[in-house]
């Protein structure tokens, strides 16, 4: 049945792409976004648009290559002489991508202004089984089959085959009848890619890359390869860490290719591990935040060198209050970007699009909010990538048209694609969209993050929810009483020694907001574990008796290591009858080993007397193990006795001469004659 004809000079642009199904969605709400079914499980029909052309220009012609998989149908339609292929254009889409998503959803909404019938009696069947048609659309009048369009914008296409008048199967699709004038505002339209990996590192110090990781790492290389210049990513340090770490050849491969992809795209900078910056303003952590920010951008730059890094665009992956905010602020970011799950802090909102604002202190900030419409799509592992790209783009196109039909600026919205986690989902969807979309450049501008719009103070400011960061606290306490513990023992282990090397990692995979709570549990009860062992490892093996032969003498302490560890320590030594020429000494240990520290020392008296030994770190400031009791048996006589025994002897001496003296003098005195005569 043929309602118009028309033939003509032919300007057009075709673009090989795509038509619309499944998965689509009406809420364009922040917290739920609930799939719409697709027209194909809605039918339960057979046919299946395999390829299409999607822009039309003032004159061109429709191309579609479709399937009818049902091969008793596809025989009738071929035998019967009745069966015809109809082709119906519906009207132009006025309601924006709310419309588009209507008539993907309720079939019966479609009304055909313009129909064209096919007889399938002269239509080519390729070799591969597939049917195509072309249609001409030109607005010249020439004894031609032809579909006239309107104006220009998004036109709903339904094709159908019939046989008798009665349709057997049927899909709908969608036409951008495009304009070549050439003030037409474009509307930015962005890919950006987050890739987050699930903890890698392993209690042994090993890591491990699970497959749900490697798969997004080989989705994310597939999208750049082919569209790298178009796509704004970012890849976690821990991600980055594990892939390069892991032993697996898997791994190492990914890595190879992973580096070649990045060559020409834009990346983004992020935290080392997720870390929530409105947890870390409200728990007083700002210096932690700073640091994984740093040391994740020197993780991405050493990955490729040659980019520049985008650093002034926080992607938020959790809800963000004001003092988030006013961290990020401070860390010299000027725009936000909201995935799915942060925009929660911003509650139900109607239009992802419009221009928004932050404000911190003095400081504007821009918003970009992800539409969770768009996001649903992407996120859909069903979708079909030819089939599902063009209703994507159908949506773009009508919404970009609806806010220049209201009296809006199309570049002056930022319209985000993206999946619920930032992830790859299905790469070859995302190319085709890009495809689509960059064949209508009047129309539609391909941005990255490294231009994104900057803050304009007529934009309207959300109110920033409070973020929970109860989880976040209690673990960060955890994790600030362990690092306290074990920076204890930093002037007894170097810094740069293998077992700081591992307690570092594991502390870095500790901070993670992604950390399962089983794995927190493990590595804080093994660090714990290992700072016990090392705490007690140098010994002194305790109920020891030494012997001092003198005076002055020395207690030789054979200090033993059983750790794998060189451990610097401080023994004192504490006694009441022995004076020591130093009070404390800093020894080396070598791993599996022992030292002898000699400690000189002076006798006070002579007997058994007590000696407790205590071992610290070098610096002296916490103690290793429990105190050790030794004892030291003076036999200070052997020196000391002989010159006491040599003053009593002399004593003796000197009392018995001064009694023989006086005895003497007596027996003189008797004898004497005066003495004796009589009176």
């Amino acid at each position: 049945m043929r309602l118009k004809t028309l033939v003509a000079p032919l300007l057009a642009a075709v673009a090989i792409s795509t038509f619309v199904s499944t998965t689509l969605v009406v809420q364009v709400q922040a917290q739920q976004v609930q799939p719409v079914e697709s027209v194909q499980g809605v039918l339960g029909n057979a046919l299946r648009l395999t390829a299409q052309n999607f822009h039309i220009y003032t004159s061109g012609t429709l191309r579609f290559v479709f399937t009818v998989d049902d091969p008793t149908l596809l025989k009738n339609l071929f035998s019967n002489p009745n069966s015809v292929v109809r082709v119906s254009l519906g009207s132009m889409v006025v309601g924006g991508e709310k419309e588009v998503r209507e008539l993907i959803s309720t079939p019966s909404r479609f009304i055909a202004i313009d129909t064209l019938d096919f007889s399938l009696n002269n239509l080519r069947k390729r070799a591969d089984q597939q049917i195509e048609i072309s249609a001409s659309t030109t607005d010249l009048k020439v004894d031609t089959q032809r579909i006239k369009f309107g104006n220009p914008g998004i036109y709903p296409v339904r094709i159908e085959v019939l046989i008798n008048n009665v349709v057997q199967a049927d899909v709908t699709s969608f036409v951008n009848r495009a304009s070549t004038i050439k003030n037409i505002d474009p509307m930015p339209v962005n890919v950006v890619v987050v890739l987050d990996s699930s903890n890698t590192l392993q209690l042994d110090g090993s890591h491990i890359v699970d497959d749900q990781t490697r798969e997004k790492f080989s989705k994310l290389i597939a999208l750049l390869e082919s569209d790298g210049p178009l796509i704004s990513v970012q890849i976690s340090g821990q991600a980055i860490d594990g892939l390069s770490k892991s032993k697996n050849p898997k791994d190492q491969a990914l890595l190879v290719q992973l580096i070649a992809a990045l060559g020409t795209t834009t990346l983004v900078e992020s935290t080392y591990v997720q870390f929530d910056p409105s947890s870390a303003r409200q728990s007083d952590h700002d210096k932690d935040f700073k640091s994984l920010l740093d040391l994740g951008k020197k993780t991405l730059q050493a990955l490729s060198p040659k980019n520049t890094i985008t650093n002034n665009v926080w992607i938020a992956k959790t809800p963000l209050d004001q003092d988030g905010l006013d961290l990020l602020a401070e860390s010299g970011y000027d725009s936000i970007l909201m995935l799915p799950n942060s925009s929660k802090s911003l509650g139900v909102f109607e239009n992802t699009a419009r221009p928004y604002r932050l404000v911190s202190g003095t400081k504007t900030l821009s918003l970009h909010v992800v539409d969770p419409s768009y996001v649903a799509q992407i996120s859909d592992l069903n979708n079909n990538s030819f089939v599902d790209a063009s209703a994507i783009a159908a949506q773009l196109l009508a919404q970009r048209n609806k806010i220049e039909s209201d009296g809006g600026t199309p570049s002056l919205r930022w319209i985000v694609l993206t999946s619920q986690d930032g992830s790859v989902v299905n790469s070859d969807l995302l190319h085709e969209v890009l495809l689509i979309l960059k064949r209508v450049p009047l129309q539609i501008s391909i941005q990255t993050l490294k231009n994104i719009s900057m803050p304009r103070q007529d934009a309207f400011k959300p109110t920033l929810r409070p973020a929970n960061s109860t989880l976040f606290v209690d673990r960060i306490k955890d994790l600030d009483l362990l690092r306290t513990d074990l920076d204890k023992l930093k002037s007894s282990i170097g810094e740069n020694s293998e077992q700081w090397a591992k307690w570092n990692e594991r502390l870095l995979a500790l901070s993670s907001e992604n950390l399962s709570a089983s794995d927190f549990a493990d590595f804080i009860g093994q660090t714990r574990g290992e700072l016990k062992a090392l705490r007690t490892a140098v010994t002194l093996q305790e109920g020891t008796t030494f012997t001092l032969g003198s005076r002055e003498s020395q207690l030789r302490l054979d200090l033993q290591n059983s750790s794998e560890q060189d451990m610097d320590v401080q023994v004192r030594v504490v006694s009441p009858k022995l004076r020591f020429t130093k009070s404390a000494a800093i020894i080396r240990v070598p791993a599996n080993g022992s030292s002898e520290l000699v400690v000189d020392v002076v006798a006070l008296s002579n007997g058994l007397f007590p000696v407790e030994i205590r071992i610290f770190t070098a610096d002296g400031l916490s103690q290793l193990g429990k105190k050790v009791e030794v004892s030291a048996r003076v036999n200070a006589i052997a020196g000391l006795g002989q010159v006491v025994s040599g003053v009593a002897l002399l004593l003796l001496v000197t009392w018995w001469v001064a009694h023989i003296r006086r005895k003497y003098r007596k027996q003189i005195s008797k004898n004497h004659p005066v003495l004796r005569s009589k009176p």
